[in-house]
């Protein structure tokens, strides 16, 4: 059994489990409701019950005045649903209203997956998980070390865990050491989220993503959020990458088949990290005949400056939308 819940006034629905908290449930489906704490403690996840019926998910510190419980206020991290429910919350619904934070984290995992190319996985607390959306990035700060700004490669349903991929040619200490298997279990922390660009999830339009390299984590970010949505047009995925970075996760890539309607994945090899100009010419030429056409789709570029440059040129000449182009360039640089 599942309950449907409608968020005003945003208009936002999602469903909720009974055996989940209504947060859980609103991240779960790729819903961005104010929260911090999640645990009962702070209050900033509280909503107004305006139809249906709820029941408390755990026991709360934070407590309302009469007033406020009279007119059905409640907490989404210590509610669950017993209906379906109609309620009041405040969202963040663009990457600008999404707050700066600063969240410490450990490292639970490094993993090479190519000869270029290795998955960062770090973890939060439970109750100081980071609130981000699609293709933003954060900057890692460790003791010792320059910070490191770096694309989130995970969806933003689960802020506990962190996934970030990192590219051995960086020339930043915490990459090298990586690499080279330091700072297993090490104390990171996590400033963010930043950036000004995400997935228009209010957009009916066919989603054309193209990523170059290690910055499929961009798409990935994205692909897991809409797929967390359940939309339902049309995704087209690009992935261009040379021999020594590889099609990482191509088998993940592939496993989208069996979660969206209208998917498909094209591996597209270059000689180098960087395109050649010829090798641009031929993934444009497959993009303008391709189903649907660049004219037609919201488009999200992935990759350096001189990639997204030369790309974004190309789509317009093929009639992109010049305000449905977003363009991500890669984050994955020393700071200060």
């Amino acid at each position: 059994m599942s309950y449907r819940i409608r968020l005003e006034p945003s208009g936002h629905e999602f469903t909720a489990l009974p055996q989940e908290s209504l947060l859980e449930a609103a991240l779960r489906s790729g819903i961005n409701p104010r929260y911090n704490c999640s645990n009962g403690t702070c209050g900033d996840c509280r909503a107004r019950v305006i139809q249906g019926q709820v029941g408390q998910h755990m026991a709360r510190d934070f407590h309302f005045s009469e007033r406020e419980r009279a007119q059905g206020y409640v907490m989404l991290c210590a509610t669950h649903a017993e209906s379906d429910l109609v309620i009041q919350a405040d969202e963040a619904n663009s990457p600008r209203e999404m707050p700066l934070q600063q969240v410490p984290v450990k490292l639970v995992k490094f993993e090479p997956v190519s000869d270029k190319v290795g998955v960062l996985q770090l973890r939060t607390s439970r109750s100081n998980t980071l609130r981000f959306m699609a293709g933003q990035y954060v900057r890692l700060e460790m003791a010792g070390l320059p910070p490191l700004d770096v694309s989130i490669a995970s969806c933003p349903c689960n802020g506990m865990h962190l996934y970030f991929h990192l590219h051995r040619d960086s020339e930043h200490p915490l990459v090298a050491q990586l690499f080279a298997g330091q700072h297993s279990g090490a104390a990171l922390t996590v400033h963010g989220p930043y950036g000004e660009l995400s997935l228009d999830d209010d957009s009916p339009r066919p989603l054309l993503m193209v990523a170059l390299g290690s910055d499929f984590a961009i798409s990935k970010s994205l692909i897991e959020h809409a797929v967390n949505l359940e939309l339902t047009q049309p995704l087209r995925l690009y992935w261009l990458a040379d021999a020594a970075t590889g099609h990482y996760l191509d088998n993940y890539c592939r496993s989208w088949m069996d979660v969206l309607d209208d998917y498909a994945f094209v591996e597209l090899h270059t000689a180098a990290a960087l395109p050649s100009q010829t090798e641009i010419a031929d993934l444009l030429a497959r993009l303008q005949a391709a189903s649907p056409s660049p004219a037609e789709a919201d488009i999200y570029l992935a990759g350096p400056e001189s990639f997204t440059t030369a790309c974004s040129a190309g789509l317009l000449k093929l009639g992109a939308d010049p305000s449905r182009l977003f363009v991500f360039h890669r984050r994955q640089a020393m700071r200060g």
